[in-house]
C-alpha cells in the first residue's frame, strides 16, 4: 500500500514538474465561466417580434412593461441573473424556448389563447385570451400564439 502511494505521488509530481498537470488560469476560469452564463441565456426560435434585454432594472419595471402590452401581442419577461429580458409576441405560430426558467408575469393580449406545450410538444395549459397573470416556464419548451 504504501509503495503504491509513492508511486502516485511521485507521478503527480512528474506530471506538475513537466507541466501536464495545471491549475485553471483566471483566464480560463473567467472563460469558463462566461461559456456557462451564455449556455443559460434564455432564446426564441424563431426570434419573436420585439426582444429587449434590460439590466439594472426591478421585477416590478419589467412587470410594468408587460402589463403595458399592446392589443394582439403576447408579452412576458424572463430574469436572467441582474438582467431581465422582454418578449413580445405576435405572429400566429409556435416558438421554441430555451432556458426560459422560473415564474414571470405575462399578458396574453390577444383574441385567442397561448398554449404550453413540453419537451415532446405535449400539452401543459392555456393562458386565457386577454389575461394577465404569473405562470411557472420550468416545464415550458414551446409556445403556440394560435391555440
Amino acid at each position: 500500500m504504501k509503495i503504491a502511494r509513492r508511486v502516485l505521488v511521485s507521478l503527480a509530481a512528474a506530471l506538475v514538474l513537466s507541466g501536464l498537470l495545471t491549475a485553471p488560469t483566471a483566464a480560463q476560469t473567467t472563460a469558463q465561466t462566461t461559456a456557462q452564463a451564455t449556455a443559460m441565456w434564455p432564446s426564441v426560435t424563431p426570434s419573436p417580434e420585439h426582444w429587449y434585454t434590460k439590466s439594472g432594472w426591478s421585477q416590478q419595471q419589467a412587470t410594468d412593461w408587460v402589463n403595458q402590452c399592446p392589443g394582439g401581442r403576447f408579452c412576458t419577461w424572463i430574469r436572467n441573473g441582474n438582467t431581465y429580458e422582454l418578449f413580445q409576441f405576435y405572429r400566429c405560430q409556435q416558438y421554441a424556448l430555451s432556458d426560459w426558467l422560473g415564474t414571470s408575469n405575462y399578458y396574453n393580449h390577444q383574441n385567442v389563447r397561448v398554449e404550453l406545450l413540453g419537451s415532446r410538444h405535449e400539452h401543459i395549459r392555456y393562458l386565457a385570451s386577454n389575461h394577465q397573470f404569473i405562470t411557472n416556464w420550468d416545464p415550458v419548451w414551446y409556445i403556440n400564439l394560435c391555440a
